[in-house]
């Protein structure tokens, strides 16, 4: 008996996305450029912005990055490309650089997804 509702609730709850990115220490986001997340599912394609509160050390830069939910069409399911774009500053150096990473992801509905993204800093390259 119990079993139905919760079929039912995993069927009509439509798939959650959630992007966040965990910055090192030493690197930050830069303010200044747009660092964005862009998903592809069923061949559309989804640009949204990185945000977050400015860094009053730095204000060139942010202090954190905001987790970003993607909301996706509630019939969706299957895999969905996701792939950020971050322009990054070394803090102690004052080098800026971009780095783009890319993951794929299998969605079924009523099942939250969390895909966390890390930068690396020019030392561990």
């Amino acid at each position: 008996m119990l079993l139905y509702p919760m079929l039912l609730t995993a069927v009509l709850t439509p798939p959650a996305l959630l992007v966040q990115v965990a910055m090192v220490p030493g690197l930050a986001l830069s303010a200044q450029a747009p660092s964005t997340v862009t998903v592809t599912a069923a061949g559309k394609s989804q640009v949204l912005a990185l945000s977050g509160p400015p860094d009053p050390a730095h204000p060139e830069a942010l202090a954190r990055v905001r987790d970003l939910p993607v909301s996706l069409p509630s019939a969706h399911t299957g895999p969905v490309t996701v792939s950020v774009k971050l322009f990054l500053c070394d803090k102690a150096r004052g080098l800026c650089t971009v780095q783009e990473q890319s993951r794929r992801v299998m969605l079924t509905p009523g099942r939250p997804v969390t895909m966390t993204f890390t930068p690396r800093s020019a030392r561990q390259r």
